[in-house]
């Protein structure tokens, strides 16, 4: 189980975790709408927050991403670490420009952890009355616009990142088709151990009743009553 939400989260990170530092081609939008997903690869128990409104999000409009993503996620994993005692939580943020994106999207990554099929996974929600992300101000951080060679290595990396998820998820698909095989040979294993007690148990009585059925072979003292030798025969 460990393994697989270790690929699992490991697909998820790789298709959430993007560059996040402003740029000159960063804007402010007046609100957009956040959501969080928190876990750890040594335990089962995943948590996600509402969808939250944010007001003033730094947006690249070129890349589309939210700029100031990591320190967002930052925000999440000190709360766990400094509120819930739980530290060296991996915190993943994600956004919709509308409710009804950042809606969509939290449904579809619950659903990765909701569906019994793809693990045995424990859900926890995490609502704003526990914890609420605070607006980051990127201005102080907006940095020149990428070079084209830069724009090339960031091309690259986006690419390597992809083919890891892709790994990833097929590592996770391995080891969840290994746990089911397991799974069934065990079944198979406590099967045939229980045809074998039933057969042991039906050769045992067999067994008894036999050494019941069978005549005293005793040898006959000539100095018996004849009742008892009677009963004897």
């Amino acid at each position: 189980m460990m393994k697989i939400l270790k690929y699992s989260m490991l697909a998820v990170i790789m298709a959430a975790v993007l560059p996040t530092s402003a740029s000159a081609k960063g804007v402010v939008l007046p609100k957009g709408y956040l959501f969080g997903f928190i876990a750890n690869f040594t335990d089962s128990v995943v948590y996600f927050t509402d969808v939250q409104e944010v007001d003033s999000i730094w947006y690249d409009k070129s890349s589309h991403f939210l700029l100031g993503r990591d320190i967002y996620a930052n925000q999440l994993r000190n709360y766990f670490t400094e509120n819930m005692k739980m530290p060296h939580r991996t915190c993943i943020v994600s956004f919709g420009l509308s409710r009804k994106d950042a809606e969509k999207k939290l449904v579809k990554m619950r659903k990765l952890y909701t569906d019994k099929k793809k693990g045995n996974y424990e859900v926890r929600n995490l609502n704003e009355n526990q914890f609420r992300f605070s607006t980051v101000n990127m201005e102080e951080t907006i940095e020149a616009p990428m070079t084209k060679a830069e724009k090339e290595a960031a091309k690259k990396a986006r690419k390597k990142a992809e083919l890891k998820a892709k790994a990833a998820k097929k590592e996770a698909k391995k080891a969840k088709k290994e746990a089911e095989k397991a799974e069934k040979e065990a079944a198979q294993a406590r099967k045939e151990a229980r045809e074998a007690a039933k057969e042991a148990r039906k050769q045992s009585a067999k067994a008894r009743k036999a050494q019941k059925d069978m005549p005293d072979q005793r040898p006959l003292d000539p100095n018996l009553p004849p009742a008892e030798v009677e009963m004897r025969e």
